[in-house]
């Protein structure tokens, strides 16, 4: 649709921030209030409308998508986006390594090691790790913990739920989150193994492109996590 608006600003709402376009709230699109928990989440918001041009694009405001579907989807699946996440971590990509190359066995050790001995010692969790595509169970206690630590804030969930979604790993989520990674190396842990196979045959156009949109969906993802740590509800 075109730009229906001039003006954008934020205001304050009993302790959470709204949008507003030339002085009427922002709504999510099921006409929900969306109320936000940090000043620097709606900050986020207002400046992605504010660099619409005369075609509102929906697909340049990441931050927007996602503060929506926190209030229109999540809201309403708070303990089935919990579910799902614990899921991830009965099958996070870190604990399932290569039996060979010896060099990609090595390259997952060295960047996959440091991020679960990070989430042990931070939670308090212990994982089981193997080689190859056979199953291994992660205990009831870490995937409790590491589903309480998900949930809480409504829209911290839903980005770690994104993240976990996009990279595979709750591992990775939970450390770009909690600012332990950033955008780049989540992207890299994430993505090793096909990294390492572009380094070894070459790049493919597909791989290049999914790449591609994965590293920038990451990037949003990082801003949006320090928008909401720069507040306390979160």
């Amino acid at each position: 649709m075109r730009r229906f608006y001039e003006q954008v600003s934020i205001a304050e709402r009993d302790g959470s921030y709204a949008v507003l376009l030339d002085q009427r709230e922002l709504k999510t699109p099921t006409k929900r209030p969306l109320h936000l928990p940090s000043a620097a989440l709606a900050a986020l918001i207002a400046d992605e409308w504010d660099r619409q041009d005369d075609e509102i694009r929906p697909h340049n405001m990441p931050h927007m998508r996602l503060a929506s579907t926190a209030v229109d989807r999540v809201a309403e699946a708070v303990d089935a986006t919990i579910a799902e996440f614990g899921r991830y971590i009965g099958s996070d990509l870190l604990c399932y390594r290569a039996e060979s190359p010896a060099p990609l066995v090595e390259l997952q050790a060295s960047r996959w090691d440091p991020l679960l001995a990070w989430a042990q010692q931070r939670y308090d969790v212990s994982f089981e790790v193997t080689a190859g595509i056979m199953h291994v169970a992660q205990s009831p206690e870490t995937q409790d913990r590491l589903m309480q630590v998900a949930g809480g804030c409504l829209f911290r969930l839903t980005g770690l739920a994104h993240t976990t979604a996009l990279c595979g790993s709750a591992v990775i989520a939970l450390a770009l989150c909690a600012g332990h990674i950033d955008a780049r190396q989540a992207f890299e842990a994430s993505c090793l193994d096909d990294l390492y196979q572009q380094e070894v045959w070459g790049e493919d156009t597909e791989q290049k492109d999914r790449l591609a949109n994965i590293s920038l969906e990451l990037a949003a993802m990082s801003v949006y996590f320090q928008a909401l740590s720069s507040d306390k509800s979160s």
